[in-house]
C-alpha cells in the first residue's frame, strides 16, 4: 500500500515518536509509506534525516483553501491507497484534501483522551470524511463516544500503540548518571515527557518532597523541556531538592536503563508511550489512574496507580519501590513481558494493516 501520514504538529512528542515507528515498521512489510508535514519542524528534519519520502508545505487555517488543493494535487499525483492524519485539523484539511483526491481509505489516529467539539465541522469530519477511526486505549474510544453520540461505536477500532523492544537492553545509564552528575549508587526516580501542568509535573515535585525527606540520597532526573522548567528549577532549588534537568533525549533507553522507578504523574494521555518504554526496560512505574495508563499498568504487578494530582499517594508508591529492591525487580520483569505480550511494534502493525486495509472498517 501507498501511505500518506499527515502531522501538522509543530513540536516533537509521542505521536511524532510513533509515527517513525510506524514509517519503519511499514516499510520493512514492503509498504510505501510518506509523510506531509509542517515546513520548518523537528518532524521534517528528524524524517528526512532517516531517510523517509517528506513532503513539507505552510499548513494555513482550518479550512484554508490554499494548502487543502496542494495537498490533493500531491495526493492525485502520487496515487495514495490510505492517508492516515493526526490531530482533528489534520483531518478537516488533509482528509478533505483525500476526498477531492479520490483516495479510497482515510483514517485519522486518534492519539488524545480529549472529547470531540458538537460542530458541524467535527461531524462532517468524523462522519463524512473519515472512512474509520484507529483509537489508540478503550479509554480515547470510550471518551469519543460520550462526547459524539453521533459517532457509530463500530467505525472506532482500538488499536495499542506499541514498541520495538530490542534497544531496551541493560546498558548506558551508568554514563548517564556521570553525565548529569548523579552518584552511581543514588537511588533514582525519572520521568521523561513535556514539563507542564498536563504531565503532572507539580504533582511530582510535590511528592518528591517527601520522598526525599523518607529515602536520603534520593534524586530525581527530568527527561524533557516545557513551560514549566524555570518553575520546577526554582521549586526545586527553594525546597533544596536533589533534582537534574536533563533536556530532551533521544537515548531514551539509557535513560531508563539508568533510573531506578519511572513516574508519570499525568492529568490526561495520548496514549503513554514513555510508560511502555519505562517497562520494556525493566523499570518499575508509577503512573496517574488517568486515560489509557490503567489498561497499560497492571496495579500491583507491573507498577502502581496513584489518583490524579494526589502527591502523597505518589510519594508514598515511589517511596515503597525505591526501599524494596526485590520489588521493582519483580514488578519490572513483569513490565517487560506485559510490553511482549500487548505493545509491540509488530501487533500495532497488524492492527493498522487491517484497518487501512479495510478488514476492520
Amino acid at each position: 500500500m501507498r501511505i500518506l501520514f499527515v502531522n501538522s504538529i509543530q513540536m516533537w512528542g509521542g505521536g511524532e515518536v510513533w509515527l517513525m515507528d510506524m514509517m519503519r515498521g511499514l516499510a520493512a512489510r514492503g509498504h510505501a509509506p510518506e509523510i506531509l508535514c509542517r515546513r520548518g519542524t523537528p518532524l521534517e528534519a528528524r524524517a528526512r534525516e532517516a531517510g523517509w519520502t517528506v513532503h513539507a508545505i505552510r499548513f494555513g487555517g482550518d479550512l484554508d483553501p490554499g494548502p487543502i488543493v496542494q495537498a490533493a494535487l500531491l495526493m492525485r499525483r502520487r496515487h495514495y491507497d490510505v492517508v492516515c492524519t493526526n490531530t482533528d485539523k489534520d483531518l478537516r484539511a488533509g482528509g478533505l484534501a483525500a476526498r477531492l483526491a479520490g483516495v479510497g481509505a482515510i483514517v485519522p489516529s486518534r492519539e488524545v483522551d480529549y472529547p470531540l467539539k458538537d460542530t458541524w465541522r467535527y461531524r462532517f469530519a468524523y462522519n463524512r470524511i473519515a472512512t474509520a477511526i484507529a483509537a489508540n486505549s478503550e479509554a480515547t474510544k470510550q471518551t469519543l463516544l460520550r462526547s459524539a453520540p453521533w459517532l457509530r461505536s463500530e467505525r472506532v477500532h482500538v488499536v495499542y500503540k506499541g514498541i520495538d523492544v530490542a534497544p531496551f537492553v541493560e546498558g548506558g545509564g551508568p554514563a548517564l548518571r556521570r553525565e548529569l552528575g548523579i552518584p552511581l549508587d543514588a537511588p533514582l526516580v525519572g520521568f521523561a515527557g513535556t514539563i507542564d501542568d498536563r504531565k503532572g509535573v507539580p504533582t511530582l515535585l510535590e511528592a518528591f518532597a517527601t520522598v526525599q525527606a523518607a529515602v536520603p540520597g534520593a534524586h530525581l532526573v527530568l527527561a524533557g523541556e516545557g513551560r514549566l522548567r524555570d518553575w520546577a528549577e526554582s521549586f526545586a532549588r527553594e525546597r533544596g531538592l536533589a533534582v537534574h534537568f536533563a533536556g530532551f533525549r533521544r537515548d531514551i533507553p539509557a535513560f531508563m536503563n539508568a533510573i531506578d522507578v519511572f513516574v508519570l504523574p499525568s492529568q490526561w494521555e495520548g496514549f503513554g508511550y514513555v510508560v511502555v518504554e519505562a517497562m520494556a526496560a525493566r523499570r518499575a512505574v508509577v503512573v496517574s489512574r488517568a486515560s489509557s495508563l490503567p489498561e497499560i499498568v497492571v496495579e500491583g504487578e507491573t507498577g502502581w496507580l496513584a489518583p490524579v494530582g494526589d502527591a502523597s499517594a505518589f510519594a508514598t508508591a515511589i517511596t515503597s519501590l525505591l526501599r524494596d529492591p526485590g520489588l521493582r525487580q519483580r514488578l519490572g520483569h513483569a513490565g517487560r513481558h506485559r510490553v511482549e505480550s500487548h505493545f509491540t511494534l509488530a501487533r500495532m502493525l497488524d492492527g493498522f494493516e487491517s484497518l487501512f486495509s479495510g478488514d476492520e472498517a
